[in-house]
């Protein structure tokens, strides 16, 4: 790695000084949150900085940079994510530093379709983000217990700023220690925080992208580049003290907690034209929601919810109908088609159509169901073109993940209900005194009703 001239700013030298003191103090692990933004890239180039720095027997600790792919990324930002996540690893690798990058996923039962088109989850709200539990917070959080497991307690390193906004510099107070660089998690056992970006501004972030080359070879001219066309960025959720991407730029192109995708807008007007067809779709779910006749009265539970003090029954309060769940399918075939971008695989269309079948022979509210299979709408999109194979690239269970999975199979069982409850003992199996497990096994169970009824 070349050595670079040192910026004439105070805050580098600073920050990189506390890198270094935090990193030689103890013997915990750090994992980095990689969101390809303007941030977490300055925040991970002065980590590898400062990594070179030291003695090669000091650099004694593992650096995980870590990269949430909801695999409904904005398509730009999902391509920057794997290649710089490729440069990273090869330039550790090349310049001895023990820093590995990795890019985690939701497990299939969990994505955006799966859910949505199998079955059947109206489009996400503010005060409905079902998305972000199983697309963000779980793929990230089962990477860090994974390393929790294997090495104790670890340094979550995240890019977050004060002035990033009024409500970050709020959440990140709410939770800091006063005279501590580190704060616990707040989900996570044997897992602490640490932001040592969270004083610099928008400025000094470009001042030092643009002034201090990619130690790996990454094209930070072209982030301001994207930044013109759509500025922010989605950062990567640990827990539900992360702000929300709901207001942000960069994020999930299907996202409809936001009226408009003006940053979807941004980059078709700036030229990619390609990408229309993804914000045709996202305009759709986001106006189908509360469409009339979308979504069946009863929830998933079989409950019919009513109007508070009366005995009205509340309308389109559940999931969507199994004929909206098809056309959304069809829409979703065609906008990939037109895009020429993939937008759903092989492994989610078996699962949505094992789904499927299981609703209409279990509930009877679908026996009226349109006949159409997964097969049948993708070959009326493309007109007779072998499906995709199911190349697993989502199904990363493990072996007592698959046990679990085809337990629940067996007795019809809700497999994420059951999935949570394990993983909320696993959270208290080290401890002597578990008193808030039940507290929270019920907790989760009502979570579960929620989610799965549709509000």
């Amino acid at each position: 790695m070349e050595s670079r001239p040192p910026l004439k700013d105070n805050f580098v030298r600073a920050v990189t000084d506390d890198l270094i003191e935090a990193y030689l103090g103890d013997d915990r692990p750090w994992i980095i949150g990689f969101s390809g933004g303007k941030d977490s890239t300055a925040l991970l180039q002065l980590v590898y900085y400062a990594i070179a720095r030291l003695n090669p027997k000091d650099r004694r600790k593992r650096i995980y940079a870590i990269a949430s792919d909801t695999r409904v990324e904005m398509p730009v930002i999902s391509e920057r994510l794997k290649n710089e996540t490729v440069l990273v690893q090869q330039a550790a690798e090349q310049d001895g530093l023990p820093i590995s990058a990795h890019i985690v996923f939701p497990k299939l039962n969990d994505t955006f379709w799966v859910n949505m088109v199998g079955r059947g989850y109206p489009s996400p709200t503010s005060k409905f983000r079902w998305c972000t539990d199983r697309l963000k917070i779980k793929p990230v959080s089962e990477f860090v217990q994974r390393v929790v497991c294997e090495l104790g307690e670890v340094v979550i390193v995240l890019g977050a700023r004060r002035s990033e906004s009024a409500t970050r510099a709020q959440t990140m107070s709410r939770y800091e220690l006063p005279g501590n660089r580190f704060r616990p998690h707040s989900d996570l056992p044997k897992a602490l925080v640490y932001t040592p970006i969270a004083d610099l501004t928008t400025d000094d972030i470009w001042t030092y992208l643009l002034q201090a080359r990619s130690p790996w070879g990454g094209d930070n001219r072209g982030l301001l580049t994207l930044y013109r066309c759509a500025s922010g960025e989605c950062p990567l959720v640990i827990d539900v003290s992360t702000p929300s991407c709901g207001n942000s730029r960069f994020g999930c192109w299907t996202c409809t907690v936001v009226d408009r995708d003006r940053s979807m807008e941004s980059l078709i007007e700036s030229g990619k034209d390609h990408l229309a067809p993804l914000l045709e779709l996202r305009d759709y779910l986001k106006d189908l929601r509360d469409a009339p006749g979308a979504r069946y009265d009863e929830r998933r539970n079989g409950t019919t919810p009513r109007r508070r003090g009366t005995s009205e029954i509340m309308t389109n309060t559940g999931p969507f109908t199994h004929a909206i769940r098809k056309e959304i399918l069809r829409r979703v075939l065609a906008a990939q088609k037109d895009a020429g971008i993939s937008l759903i695989e092989g492994d989610e269309l078996t699962l949505i159509q094992e789904i499927w079948n299981k609703e209409e022979t279990q509930n009877p509210r679908s026996r009226a169901m349109p006949v159409d299979t997964v097969t049948q709408i993708w070959n009326h999109v493309y007109e007779g073109q072998d499906m995709p194979d199911e190349d697993k690239q989502y199904e990363n269970l493990c072996t007592e993940d698959q046990l679990l999975l085809d337990v629940c199979r067996e007795h019809d069982l809700p497999f994420e209900l059951m999935s949570r409850l394990r993983e909320i003992e696993e959270k208290y199996g080290h401890l002597r005194r578990r008193h808030g497990l039940p507290d929270d096994m019920r907790e989760a169970v009502r979570a579960f009703a929620s989610f799965d009824c549709g509000e």
